[in-house]
């Protein structure tokens, strides 16, 4: 184990070594709650117990939200690109008309 990464476990699982480049423990510490709290939702809303499918399932709906969460990135960016464009046309007229 480097001095960088943590011993972190998942649903009681067996402990895993992990490290993040830029992140701290506490911050490692934070996602693993954050995953445990993930799979603890899915297998309440749905009854399963197997703990592959749930961690699965977990992937899966974390991978929905970075995707959504890309996808509204980008709409911002166009918006911002788009507000940026008409801002400098309004400039260049201006600076035209003296």
């Amino acid at each position: 184990m480097t001095a960088n990464e943590i011993q972190i476990r998942i649903r009681g699982g067996a402990a895993i070594s992990v490290s993040v480049e830029g992140l701290s423990e506490l911050e490692i510490s934070a996602i693993a709650g954050q995953v445990e709290e993930k799979i603890k939702s899915i297998e309440e809303q749905t009854k399963i117990v197997d703990t592959s499918k749930l961690v699965r399932m977990a992937a899966f709906a974390f991978a929905t939200d970075l995707y959504n969460l890309q996808h509204k990135s980008d709409i911002n960016n166009e918006a911002q690109e788009k507000k940026l464009e008409e801002l400098i046309d309004r400039l260049e007229k201006v600076a035209d008309k003296k």
